[in-house]
């Protein structure tokens, strides 16, 4: 029998719409912060354990779910202004635990302790909501189909609205802002319940109203009137600058790109790994940060001096030649634009994606670096480097392509090692080598790594590169140098000549530097001035510019194969099977700072299997269901919370791709997917849940996703060149086709349990929202290993297992339910 509950169900789709839109954009709100203050890897773990309230909401009412009926009403305003107040204070809370460093994890073991409190802080509004949500469904199962709309919509509108707001509300505002919705609903509750014409017996207690009332007004005035601002950890870049003696922060503002800082210190010079022959002082300059991480200097532009850049191996492409047409990707506060200029380039196209910094840089303050963006002989392009590689289409060719720069000064211990670069990938180079003159270049400048990963994993791409272009003789097309600190490789549209190989043999030589790679390479030659500990790496180079590259690559103790655009992680090196080895080597506590984000990766993805699976089992003991049919249950939702957020997950890194910012991917993909996902629920009430469409449903689920694995890649390759309109008339489109089918699912199998097993309704949410969470981690460690579209067709087959399993769900089903 359905509990038709002491509210309407329009009143509850208001208040699904308003909460979930609440919390999906305080989980985004939530990240940006932990950006700032962490990294975003550390980010996404706990936003990831956060997020298991969710699942721990549907653990808790399959366990408690007589009583939670019994008094729905008020559970549920309380739920609602419950999120409410942890929504505004969550930030507050979270900073009471501020000895806290995610750098520190693997070393400190006290950290784990804080690291729980942190979690417990950041679960609370997705426990609170989640509970609400779960408590709707089941009290009112017989409108799913209208509340799992609303509920989807809210959180897609939610994801859209906030991206905005980041634009126009400083991050620190944002609590109380997304508090507000919840307080909301928690008033619409009130209101629909005193209007009912059939009100409950048992009278509302006018006291915890007051109450209720009174805690969400002062969390809301407290977040509005005192912020929280995220503290970025003493091992950001921006600490150690703040540390200079009169550092202070002259510029601070937040966008979805993240915060942006200008520091401003006497003692903040610019020397980028600068050749010991320099002999004059490093020049002040102020430097920009964002979320905390080195951005650049504000070095500007000045045409009567020499460029800093020359004094570094950076300079290597100008020495050999006099580029006329340069583009300089990841053109970040313009340094290598105006060593372009200094050198002589005639035309120059700085490639930027952050529209927060080149609008702060270019139309705010241009006079922070000499108005260079505004110089007439520069070109502007905000969008990422691939988007700007695949629409390029110059006359005659471009002279010089300047790559995004590798790596940093002594390291970033792999924190970004799972992050996308889609401009590093094989497929990227080869754009970029069709788009060359006939003598023209490809630079790119590597900070030295310990062990050596970086510039070999360049040079296996560069390899693969020339042997599918045909090229009998690699190193003919090769050029490098090594100084103290960075090194600078130059690949040649054709065969360098022997005056350009003379020409990088002198600059090495006045500038103190050791040449790497070069046709008729001497041994004495490469170690002279700046030696290493161990010159095996020398062998590697050989192999991979001029020797079985394969067998290198191969063998090497990490990975290094050439990033794909299905498996576009450059940054990653570490090879599973051999952190054994690692160990022996560096030491247990050494290893995971080798490649950090991958450590916390699969930490995150061990707590988060231990916690989905404990919260599962726990509804199971203690005769908790009257009814049997529980691998049903568990199998079909296992394979719809799976299967939705793995396609979730990569359809973000994929569209990353074509939209060239993660921040418009991820609104994009929520947005239009649960939206979409929302319109697929509506339609899922005009089916009957108890025929046989739910299993064909779920068998159509599954071979769509299976198209998409083969077909998405190759349709986003060529939408990439299209103008921005384009490209978002073909993503509503390509995720609104996907979104309709996977969001009947859902509806149809709660509604399918309606008809003889009521009581699984909220461990079947439990379950759903569990897996989804536990995919959404998988999700970035499948696609470093098998790449999108195998991880693409793992979320085919979990629909495919929800399809086995809905012949058998719900048992008996009666009809018209």
């Amino acid at each position: 029998m359905i509990d038709r509950g002491p509210f309407g169900h329009w009143s509850l789709a208001a208040v699904l719409s308003l909460v979930s839109a609440s919390v999906i954009a305080h989980q985004i709100v939530i990240m940006q912060m932990l950006s700032i203050a962490q990294w975003d890897r550390f980010a996404s773990m706990v936003i990831s354990m956060a997020m298991l309230g969710f699942g721990a909401a549907g653990t808790v009412a399959t366990v408690f779910r007589d009583r939670l009926r019994r008094a729905a009403g008020p559970a549920l305003m309380l739920l609602c202004g419950s999120t409410a107040v942890a929504v505004a204070l969550t930030p507050r809370l979270s900073a009471l635990p501020g000895s806290f460093d995610a750098f520190l994890l693997f070393y400190d073991p006290g950290q784990t302790a804080l690291l729980a409190v942190v979690y417990l802080w950041y679960c609370l509004p997705f426990f609170f909501a989640g509970l609400a949500v779960t408590l709707v469904f089941y009290t009112r199962v017989d409108r799913v189909g209208l509340l799992y709309a609303a509920n989807l919509g809210g959180s897609g509108v939610g994801a859209a609205v906030v991206i905005a707001l980041l634009w126009i509300v400083p991050l620190d505002r944002l609590p109380a802002l997304l508090a507000l919705p919840p307080a909301v609903a928690t008033v619409v509750l009130m209101v629909d319940r005193s209007a009912r014409a059939d009100p409950p017996r048992r009278p509302w207690n006018r006291a915890l109203v007051a109450v209720m009332v009174g805690a969400i007004g002062a969390a809301i005035v407290v977040a509005a009137l005192a912020p929280v601002r995220a503290q970025p950890s003493e091992y950001k870049d921006i600490s150690a600058a703040l540390q200079l003696p009169g550092a202070t922060i002259v510029h601070r503002s937040t966008s979805p790109h993240g915060e942006l800082s200008v520091v401003r210190a006497d003692a903040l010079r610019v020397s980028p790994g600068l050749s010991l022959t320099y002999r004059s002082e490093p020049p002040v300059r102020d430097a920009v940060f964002v979320n905390g991480d080195y951005f650049g200097p504000l070095l500007g532009f000045d045409p009567a001096a020499d460029h800093i850049l020359g004094f570094t191996t950076r300079g290597l492409p100008y020495a050999i030649g006099s580029p006329t047409s340069v583009v300089v990707l990841s053109a970040a506060t313009g340094t290598g634009v105006s060593h372009a200029l200094s050198a002589g380039a005639r035309s120059v196209v700085a490639v930027e994606p952050n529209r927060h910094a080149t609008g702060l840089l270019a139309e705010r303050h241009p006079e922070w670096i000499d108005s260079l963006y505004s110089d007439p002989r520069v070109t502007l392009a905000v969008e990422s480097p691939r988007a700007f590689l695949s629409r390029a289409a110059p006359t005659g060719g471009f002279d010089l392509i300047v790559a995004s720069e590798l790596g940093s000064f002594g390291g970033n211990a792999g924190v970004d090692s799972l992050h996308d670069r889609f401009d590093l990938t094989l497929e990227a180079f080869e754009r970029a080598w069709s788009l060359l003159s006939p003598a023209g270049i490809i630079a790119v400048t590597v900070w030295t790594d310990e062990p050596p990963r970086l510039p070999l994993r360049l040079l296996a791409t560069w390899r693969r590169l020339l042997d599918r272009a045909g090229v009998e003789e690699p190193v003919d097309h090769l050029i490098a140098v090594r100084g103290w600190a960075t090194t600078t490789f130059v690949l040649s549209r054709r065969p360098v000549s022997d005056g350009q190989i003379a020409s990088a043999r002198r600059f090495a030589d006045a500038m103190g530097f050791d040449p790497l790679v070069m046709r008729g390479i001497d041994a004495a030659e490469r170690d002279r001035y700046n030696r290493l500990p161990d010159d095996s790496v020398f062998d590697s180079v050989d192999s991979l510019s001029a020797g079985d590259a394969d067998a290198i690559v191969a063998g090497y103790d990490f990975d290094i194969r050439p990033a794909r655009d299905d498996r576009p992680f450059f940054l990653r090196f570490l090879r599973l099977t051999a952190i054994g080895g690692l160990i022996d080597a560096y030491g247990r506590r050494s290893v995971p700072y080798l490649e950090i984000g991958t450590f916390l990766g699969f930490l995150t993805l061990i707590q988060v299997i231990v916690v989905a699976t404990l919260m599962i089992v726990v509804p199971l003991s203690g005769h908790r269901f009257q009814t049997g049919g529980r691998l049903p249950t568990l199998l079909f939702f296992c394979g719809t919370g799976t299967g939705f957020m793995l396609f979730e997950i990569v359809l973000i890194q994929q569209l990353t791709f074509l939209l060239g910012q993660p921040v418009y991917a991820t609104a994009a993909v929520i947005a239009v997917l649960l939206i979409g996902s929302g319109i697929g629920s509506l339609l899922s009430s005009r089916i009957d849940a108890a025929s046989r469409f739910l299993p064909r449903i779920a068998g159509v689920a599954a071979a769509v996703l299976l198209c998409y694995a083969v077909a998405l890649m190759p349709l986003l390759r060529f939408l990439i060149a299209f103008p921005v309109a384009t490209k978002i008339v073909a993503v509503v489109i390509l995720l609104l086709v996907p979104a309709v089918v996977l969001g009947m699912l859902f509806p149809l199998g709660l509604r399918r349990l309606a008809a003889g097993r009521t009581d699984h309704i909220p461990w079947a949410c439990a379950i759903d929202s569990l897996l989804s969470v536990t995919a959404a981690v998988a999700a970035g460690l499948l696609a470093v290993e098998l790449g999108f579209a195998m991880v693409t067709a793992v979320a085919a087959a979990a629909y495919g297992v929800s399809a086995a399993a809905a012949t058998r769900l719900g048992g008996a089903a009666k009809a018209g339910v």
